[in-house]
């Protein structure tokens, strides 16, 4: 194998560890309250609504929402958007970029299809592992597959859901077509942000491979539609390593027959 490919690879692989244990990435969360019209006792006694880690007190405050006003009322001082001490704050559900935090938690209302919840991270989760590995097939370059993009002749949005059945709307771009043993496979790919990115089931999901598919992202295709996908940059999507995810569920048209053994493969936590 060609050194500098594996040097890639395992530069990759370090690269997603390094992110899932940053403060904007996954393994740092610790709750996920999906919420609805009405009042919520906040706090870490067992008999409030929203039942908080065992680092807040008994009895933290109040939540509420009233059609599209959200309000906090805190029993203490709490940080917004890391630069103002308040005890209350309210602000609409079209405006969700607003932090808290309060000692090593932060938190904040995130919008999944038409539900929303409050996502919260401790920043000194004793449950983060430092060793944390993520298992991955043996690198091979066979599985760095030439491939050919053919771009929608006009952006479609497609529908599907994340893990908890919530709609997800998503920016389809094109298909992919690969060969592997002579046979032509097919991905539909879309947009997530600035990347372009496919999320697929195959032969291994479930047995070998994280039960919820995998996930991978592709370069701009070059001239006539060319492009690389290699599965030996496969990941897990977070949800394989945290439960206070909402990742989605690769659509039908992306479940494959074909195994393919390169990526990441299943994690279980030690």
């Amino acid at each position: 194998m060609d050194k500098s490919y594996e040097s890639e690879i395992l530069h990759f692989r370090q690269k997603r560890i390094n992110y899932l244990k940053s403060r904007q990435g996954y393994l740092n969360l610790v709750g996920l309250y999906w919420f609805y019209d009405g009042q919520y006792q906040l706090g870490s006694g067992q008999d409030n609504d929203m039942v908080l880690p065992a680092g807040f007190p008994n009895q933290f405050g109040i939540f509420s929402k009233s059609g599209n006003e959200l309000k906090f009322q805190f029993h203490a001082p709490v940080l917004l958007d890391s630069a103002t001490r308040v005890t209350d704050f309210s602000f609409s559900s079209d405006q969700l970029d607003h932090t808290f935090s309060w000692k090593s938690f932060q938190w904040f209302v995130i919008k999944r299809g038409g539900s929303l919840a409050i996502r919260l991270k401790d920043f000194e989760n004793p449950d983060i592992n430092p060793s944390f590995e993520i298992p991955y097939y043996t690198i091979d370059p066979k599985w760095k597959i030439k491939g050919k993009f053919e771009a929608y002749s006009e952006e479609r949005i497609r529908t599907i859901s994340n893990i908890f059945g919530n709609p997800i709307e998503q920016p389809a771009i094109g298909m992919v077509s690969f060969k592997v043993g002579g046979e032509l496979y097919e991905l539909e790919a879309h947009m997530e942000e600035q990347k372009r990115t496919i999320i697929f089931m195959d032969g291994t999901t479930g047995k070998e491979t994280y039960s919820g598919g995998r996930q991978l992202y592709f370069d701009a295709p070059v001239r006539d539609g060319n492009v690389i996908i290699d599965f030996n940059k496969a990941f897990n999507f977070p949800c394989a390593y945290n439960a206070y995810t909402t990742c989605p569920v690769p659509p039908p048209i992306n479940h494959l027959d074909l195994r393919i053994t390169a990526g990441a493969t299943a994690y279980k936590k030690r």
